[in-house]
């Protein structure tokens, strides 16, 4: 539509020019060394026209004569730049589906680009390929802004993926120093820390992980309550220290039951019976739990004795309750009541069968002057023990790893 309008619109000035010449005919007269070359006007336009036109196209083609070598430069970059794009759209929908070899092959194929070498890294990774993937990292160099972040990032996820924390960490050191409050540079600062296993340095990254949001509010209390039972278990039972380190835990993380037995565990560990057992009272008062109660009795010495009465007081409320029930028991043994020790570990083995029971009942007939009797306890205690755990399968869950934090000795299962 625009080309018919324009072949109408010059159509329509040739036909008032001509129209124009032929209203008011003319002579153009050019003076050349004494002689006169006279021309129509309609020739002389149509001459001018002509000339110019030829002049222009002289003018052009000289020009493009001249930048040839700059133009093919120019073409050739950008065939380039598009062969490159073809070649990542390719490796990168080979990646997605999980065609490594031909991910590798697309992406690694000498383009220059960083992210293409990061790319084919990523994919010799996945086929542990570790000899091309440090060989293309290495092509990839350092970067800057934010491909040297993306770079860094996904070298040090590969290094954990090696088991590697120590080379992860020295990866992430000028990350932390640009990019400390990234959450990806700190997810993987979490996961460094964590696999090095250095507790401290990771309680004190919990208060920017929750600032920066890494993880969902009930995710970071979880790890609040691991980080604090390691911390806890990995203390010198140093009663002023613990005290310190206990007093500086958020109470929402001191309400946890296992970060309170791990607390009672290291005070016990370092001989502070008495304040163990206010400790665990406490916690018991709020929420009733099994790894609490098991910890309540193994208290030993002056804070035993008036630990066996509120125990019992207890059993109002809890009278079916084997852990509890096991407790007491060990407690009677503890102040050498063998008869009440006796009664409480077999009503307590009755409801739930333990090694710790078992072996505890031993020592009790020991007391008893039964020799006979503590040797058929021990024997079930070891057929016990040997037996599959019931809560085997719970070792991976959160819970579990909780459980499993705090040595748990009272209750034997």
């Amino acid at each position: 539509m625009k080309l018919l309008l324009l072949l109408l619109a010059a159509l329509a000035g040739a036909v008032g020019l001509g129209q124009l010449i032929s209203a008011h005919p003319g002579v153009v007269a050019i003076s050349v060394d004494g002689q006169i070359i006279r021309l129509s006007l309609a020739l002389f336009v149509v001459a001018g026209t002509l000339g110019a036109l030829l002049l222009s196209w002289v003018l052009t083609s000289v020009y493009r004569l001249l930048t040839l070598r700059s133009r093919l430069r120019r073409w050739r970059a950008r065939r380039h730049r598009q062969n490159a794009l073809q070649r990542l759209e390719g490796g990168l929908l080979a990646l997605a589906v999980g065609d490594y070899a031909r991910a590798e092959r697309q992406l690694g194929r000498g383009t220059g680009s960083p992210l293409h070498y990061l790319a084919a890294a990523q994919a010799a990774h996945a086929q542990q390929a570790r000899g091309r993937r440090d060989t293309l990292l290495a092509l990839a160099g350092e970067g800057t802004g934010e491909v040297a972040l993306a770079l860094g990032v996904r070298r040090a996820e590969m290094q954990l993926d090696d088991d590697d924390a120590l080379a992860a960490e020295q990866t992430l050191m000028p990350l932390l120093a640009r990019y400390g409050e990234q959450r990806q540079v700190l997810l993987l600062r979490h996961r460094v820390l964590d696999r090095l296993a250095r507790h401290p340095e990771l309680q004190a990254l919990l208060p920017l992980l929750r600032r920066r949001k890494v993880y969902p509010a009930e995710r970071l209390a979880v790890l609040e309550a691991e980080v604090a039972v390691r911390c806890l278990g990995a203390a010198v039972a140093d009663v002023a220290s613990l005290s310190r380190l206990w007093s500086d835990l958020p109470k929402t993380t001191r309400a946890v039951p296992a970060v309170a037995a791990a607390y009672a565990r290291a005070l016990l560990d370092g001989h502070a019976a008495a304040l163990a057992e206010e400790i665990l009272r406490k916690a018991l008062a709020a929420q009733w739990d099994g790894r609490l109660v098991a910890l309540y009795g193994e208290l030993q010495g002056a804070p035993a004795k008036g630990a066996l009465a509120r125990a019992e007081r207890w059993l109002v409320d809890h009278r079916d309750d084997p852990v509890l029930l096991l407790a007491l028991g060990r407690l009677c043994a503890t102040e050498q009541l063998w008869g009440k020790a006796r009664a409480y570990l077999e009503e307590s083995l009755a409801l739930r069968p333990v090694a710790a029971g078992y072996r505890l009942l031993a020592e009790v007939c020991d007391g008893l002057g039964e020799p006979a009797l503590a040797q058929r306890q021990r024997a079930l205690g070891l057929e016990c023990a040997t037996a599959t755990p019931q809560g085997a399968g719970r070792s991976g869950s959160l819970v579990g790893r909780l459980e499993q934090a705090v040595p748990n000795r009272g209750a034997g299962g």
